[in-house]
């Protein structure tokens, strides 16, 4: 995504995730064939406690001294989908910008972009283009926060790549494969192609609305409800892909949490979409020298996958 400053032959990455709740920070060597999960921790803090706590941890960690990839959350940038216009390399920017303008809920000459390809689509006469666009204040202010604290920013990266890098771990050998990604209030639906990002949904079903289907051993019919809409979201979406791509069918669903939630939400979704879904179990993505009593919290998940993305 956004690339910064790279520097060169450094093995140790850090993600970092900002919040309004804190910040979540992962740190992973890249020394061996497999990475290793040094430290994931989420620190609780308030925004105006920022740069006290990145001096702190700059202290424990010598952050200073390794590349940091900075990963925004899902609400702070738009993922958009439009056709590739046919433009001179030099132009194909501008073009971009006339075109997403009235898509975007902010002023374009307030928009910082970049592109993702659509994979899949090199023989297609009109090829698609991923648009990703944060308000420049946004960005701005990690830029200068991280600078602040003499931190190395090499990338800047969006959810659903911090989350392709994660899955890369846990299914490396399957063509087509899809994540839920489940937050409060909302979710994503995201299509990846050997590993690369397809598509990417929003669904208004959160962990909020989840929440009660677990509270009682038996599922009411309003929980039953719920289920089948996230489940109609999915195969719709699947559906899509399908039609549209002309490859592989989607193999496995993934479902990624920021918060605690029961595994049983898996088993549920399979049951109606037939397909093989399971939860994302970060124990079981990489080499992990944390101990297990204290594991990673849902929390670092997208600092984490911030920290396996080696190189700009």
């Amino acid at each position: 995504m956004f690339s910064l400053k790279t520097k060169k032959d450094d093995t140790t990455v850090a993600g970092i995730n900002f919040s309004s709740e804190g910040i979540a920070l992962a740190i992973i060597s890249h020394a061996n064939s497999h990475p290793t999960l040094q430290y994931a921790q989420f620190h609780p803090c308030t925004t105006s406690e920022w740069p006290t706590l990145l001096a702190q941890l700059d202290k424990e960690h010598n952050l200073a001294a390794h590349n940091c990839n900075l990963v925004l959350s899902p609400d702070e940038y738009q993922l958009l989908q439009v056709e590739s216009p046919d433009v001179p390399s030099h132009e194909q920017s501008s073009a971009i910008r006339w075109r997403i303008k009235d898509l975007i809920d902010f002023h374009i000459d307030d928009a910082v972009i970049d592109l993702i390809t659509v994979p899949g689509e090199q023989a297609s006469a009109a090829r698609s283009v991923q648009v990703v666009a944060s308000r420049k204040s946004v960005i701005q202010r990690y830029v200068d926060t991280l600078h602040a604290a003499n931190y190395q920013l090499n990338i800047i990266d969006i959810a659903e790549q911090a989350a392709r890098n994660i899955l890369t771990q846990s299914a490396p050998q399957t063509e087509a494969v899809a994540l839920l990604n489940i937050w409060e209030d909302y979710a994503r639906i995201s299509l990846y192609l050997e590993d690369d990002l397809y598509l990417s949904r929003s669904s208004s079903i959160g962990l909020q609305t989840l929440a009660h289907i677990f509270e009682n051993e038996e599922i009411d019919d309003a929980s039953l409800v719920v289920l089948d809409s996230l489940a109609l979201e999915l195969q719709r979406t699947f559906d899509f892909y399908e039609s549209h791509s002309r490859q592989t069918p989607i193999q496995q669903l993934f479902i990624q949490t920021n918060n605690e939630f029961p595994t049983k939400l898996a088993e549920l979704i399979h049951q109606r979409t037939g397909i093989e879904t399971q939860t994302i179990n970060i124990d079981d993505l990489i080499n992990n020298k944390i101990d297990k009593i204290n594991h990673p919290s849902p929390q670092c998940l997208l600092a984490i996958g911030g920290a396996l993305r080696l190189g700009s």
